[in-house]
């Protein structure tokens, strides 16, 4: 079977999502107050989530039928452990970054907040820890969520082919025992739980490995019911998260505190927010409308080189913490606009960094087709060979 046209309107949300990933893991700077999340009840985690198995569903699934489940299988596993060691070197990294920051700004924040006091404190165990996946420090903790889900991805796939409605429904069961606190992934050295418990997120995933699968016999359906009751919710999550735009400061307060919207182990409201507004951009083709846009090419490349982009933005997002901290101890300027034009930078450098990667990309290409005219075989045979 020939390989499928790659969609690069999911390329064009994928690499949305990581730049809203990117701005809001420098917390502080002033962009971070325009990010999806503070009108409405989900956030880019969800879409990141499920743009995963969506592609998952769209590379692997028409290989199923031709009987390579082995095949899949291997790359599932190949992909995790890629990934793994992506993880291992990002939290080196930003380990390096962190304490550079504190010896510049002597700001214990830097080495104490966010889960790096346990490899400062007690580095043997710490680093142990982050080996062996159960200590993960805050803002590099989506990796490992994504690690898990490689591993469940050939399941879903499989119980998918069988039947949609089975591999939603063993991962519905999976999900309600997550959420009933039976199934989840504990932390070491210190105590407490992953802060994306798998067990529960990969209902998402797999709501994504579905939604593939059938993408790829037929459109997503328009059903008038779903389009207007999904318009209601994200227009009522708009109303609650802007407080009413102002004018009712305790709406804010109830929907934080009475809504099914821990993020931990994926609460329903917010997961049927994010699905509402997936199914309303899909029906209305917005992203088909915003990649022809000036900037949409860019996004589209910025999804297309994902793990890239992802592993270089999440080391910036690290350095834009400490520059905010040295901003705020070692000098008068206002360490929110250092954050926005850091954040600002840094998506450009993003930007560009994407476009090198496709430049590259581009004449790599080039040179195995001429090194496989001139040996006389075909293109195909040519990166084959390679």
């Amino acid at each position: 079977m020939a390989a499928s046209k790659r969609n690069t309107t999911i390329d064009f949300w994928r690499g949305l999502v990581l730049v809203i990933i990117f701005v809001n893991h420098i917390p502080g700077n002033l962009i971070e107050h325009i990010t999806p999340r503070n009108f409405g009840l989900s956030d880019s985690t969800e879409a990141f989530i499920f743009i995963s198995g969506l592609s998952i569903a769209l590379v692997y699934g028409p290989r199923l039928p031709q009987g390579d489940l082995f095949g899949v299988v291997r790359q599932c596993l190949q992909r995790a452990f890629k990934l793994y060691r992506v993880h291992l070197l990002l939290t080196a990294g930003a380990i390096a970054v962190f304490s550079i920051g504190y010896e510049l700004s002597e700001e214990i924040g830097l080495i104490e907040e966010h889960g790096r006091n346990a490899v400062f404190g007690d580095t043997a165990k710490g680093i142990t820890g982050i080996i062996l996946l159960g200590h993960q420090l805050g803002y590099f903790n989506i990796l490992p969520l994504y690690i898990t889900l490689m591993f469940w991805a050939p399941v879903a796939l499989v119980l998918a082919r069988v039947h949609a409605g089975l591999a939603l429904l063993v991962s519905a069961a999976v999900y309600v025992l997550a959420r009933a606190g039976v199934l989840t992934l504990h932390s070491w050295p210190e105590p407490g739980t992953w802060f994306f418990n798998p067990f529960a997120w990969q209902f998402l995933f797999t709501l994504g490995i579905v939604t593939g699968l059938l993408m790829l016999e037929r459109p997503v359906p328009y059903r008038r019911a779903l389009v207007v009751s999904a318009l209601a919710f994200v227009i009522l999550s708009l109303v609650a998260m802007t407080a009413g735009f102002g004018l009712m400061p305790w709406l804010y307060e109830i929907a934080l505190t009475k809504l099914d919207l821990v993020k931990h182990d994926l609460g329903v409201v917010r997961m049927l927010h994010f699905l509402a507004l997936a199914y309303l951009v899909t029906q209305f083709r917005i992203g088909d409308a915003l990649k022809t846009t000036i900037v949409g090419p860019d996004l589209v490349r910025l999804g297309q080189n994902g793990l890239t982009v992802f592993a270089v933005g999440s080391l910036l997002s690290a350095l834009g913490q400490v520059i905010m901290t040295l901003a705020a101890v070692k000098s008068s300027a206002s360490p929110q606009i250092i954050g926005m034009v850091f954040t600002i930078l840094g998506i450009i450098g993003l930007l560009a960094l994407a476009r090198y990667l496709e430049w590259n990309r581009q004449n790599l290409t080039a040179r195995q087709q001429g090194q496989a005219k001139g040996l006389g075989l075909s293109p195909s045979q040519g990166r084959l060979s390679s």
